[in-house]
């Protein structure tokens, strides 16, 4: 026997032998049969040598094999490429198995394609671990969803019998009432407002979470709408005595495009924090132009106190929901740590941004980044 002829015995053994399914498809026949298999392929397909060795092998495909990923190998052996696919087989009793299926085709000097030598891995495991991450994953967004459905159901429920509390709170204090009596009205119905304003957040962040908030694109007058926030505030800074102020850049437009009400909301809160943090001194709303584009305005909107101010170390979690800076402060200033999340999130749907510096003990300064398309660069549709 040569030493040629016995190089092939041994290589036939050797791929005989290998723990992965190897295949040998003659590539000169038009039906790129098959002309040899190892024994792991028989093995991992319940088909003998004999039933395989002649035929294609489309044989070990089945109704649930991809017709796509089908037409994906044939393409590559066609074109004689490389290819590497995964795909789903049947056994010959018709169980299902996933296959890796490597193809490279083999050449001769003359650069003719003789064979396609195929090797095969099982990762059905692995594909069904896969498989059980992703429903795992859709089945925690489906409970995550429900859960916004019922917190949003829930407080808009809620809402209606607290706006009917207020309402009696408010006539009850138009009678005849004693000093004391007066005194217990102010505590129920500041009490009212703040369990108000918990339940008007969660509705927000159960929008938000079920991306069931939009943002409008309307006419505004940001410098009215500025007036309009600050004479909003004006009570709650005298009542503490600290001085509430307002500068505006001349170069702000008088007429803009965006959503006024989400914008008010924005700033609403912050100015809303500045004052319920700060015990002494001022806090200050200032706008400005940052950027005038041809059809659009960055306006910057900063939000100023000197109040109790935020450690470093908490400032980045400042956005998460349901964060205050101090346990204390909670119990002090009360509030549920929804309203700067829900800031950071309309803005990011308005394509705005938001950010925080601050100095423990001396104050704290947002600022609003915000582009809104200039009045003119509306077309005219109607």
């Amino acid at each position: 026997m040569s030493q040629h002829n016995q190089l092939s015995l041994q290589w036939e053994f050797i791929i005989s032998k290998v723990k992965s399914s190897v295949t040998v498809v003659d590539a000169t026949l038009p039906e790129l049969p098959l002309m040899y298999v190892n024994e792991h392929f028989t093995r991992l397909t319940g088909y003998t040598y004999e039933e395989s060795v002649g035929h294609n092998c489309r044989f070990l495909q089945g109704q649930d094999t991809d017709p796509e990923t089908v037409m994906q190998i044939r393409d590559a052996l066609k074109k004689q490429q490389s290819i590497k696919i995964d795909i789903l087989n049947y056994t010959k009793n018709g169980q299902k198995f996933w296959n890796e299926l490597n193809i490279d085709p083999i050449f001769n000097e003359s650069g003719e394609c003789l064979y396609f030598v195929g090797i095969q891995y099982d990762i059905s495991e692995r594909k069904y671990a896969d498989q059980q991450l992703k429903l795992a994953t859709s089945m925690a967004q489906m409970n995550s969803r429900g859960q916004l459905e019922f917190i949003g159901k829930l407080n808009h429920e809620l809402r209606t019998p607290l706006n009917g509390i207020m309402g009696m709170i408010e006539l009850a204090g138009m009678g005849e009432t004693t000093d004391e009596q007066k005194e217990y009205l102010e505590l129920a119905r500041q009490s009212s407002e703040a369990l108000l304003n918990i339940v008007n957040n969660s509705l927000d962040m159960a929008k938000l979470g079920r991306g069931k908030m939009g943002v409008e694109n309307i006419e505004f007058q940001p410098l009215k709408l500025i007036q309009q926030i600050v004479k909003t505030h004006e009570p709650a800074a005298q009542s503490k005595q600290i001085r509430l102020l307002c500068h505006a850049d001349l170069n702000v437009p008088d007429v803009l495009m965006g959503d006024p009400l989400r914008l008010r909301q924005v700033l609403d809160n912050l100015l809303s924090n500045a004052i319920k943090f700060t015990e002494q001194g001022e806090v200050q709303l200032q706008v400005d132009v940052r950027q005038q584009l041809m059809d659009t305005v960055v306006l910057v909107f900063s939000v100023r106190d000197t109040g109790i101010g935020i450690p470093q170390h908490q400032i980045e979690q400042l956005f998460d929901a349901f964060t205050q800076t101090d346990i204390s402060h909670a119990r002090r200033f009360g509030g549920s740590g929804l309203g700067l999340t829900i800031c950071k999130e309309l803005l990011e749907l308005m394509n705005g941004q938001i950010s925080v510096e601050s100095t423990e003990g001396k104050g704290t300064q947002f600022e609003v980044t915000l582009p809104l398309l200039r009045q003119q660069a509306i077309p005219n549709v109607g």
